[in-house]
């Protein structure tokens, strides 16, 4: 058995700032990152739903931060648009659902 460490970026876009000039508070963005990141942290991947019916990779993990980022995040403004996945300073995998 082995760990990662992985940096997870989080892309936001809108068509209209909000009342304050922002697309979205970064404030916000960090804590439900972290509420996903805390399910997995020090945690056997292969025991956790989804990864107990599918392999936990790079890709894989990428695809779990958007789906529940968008289910946490999206509004009739704002989405998360895509997540990069940082294994290393040179490797990354980016995840989006656009077309």
């Amino acid at each position: 058995m082995h760990g990662h460490n992985w940096k997870l970026e989080v892309e936001v876009t809108a068509q209209a700032l909000d009342q304050q000039g922002m697309v979205m508070d970064f404030k916000d963005i960090k804590e439900s990152a972290r509420e996903l990141c805390a399910q997995l942290d020090h945690r056997y991947l292969n025991d956790i739903s989804p990864f107990d019916l599918i392999n936990p990779t790079a890709e894989n993990l990428a695809a779990f931060f958007y789906r529940g980022l968008s289910k946490q995040l999206n509004n009739e403004r704002a989405r998360v648009s895509a997540i990069t996945l940082w294994e290393t300073e040179r490797a990354c995998v980016r995840y989006t659902e656009d077309q």
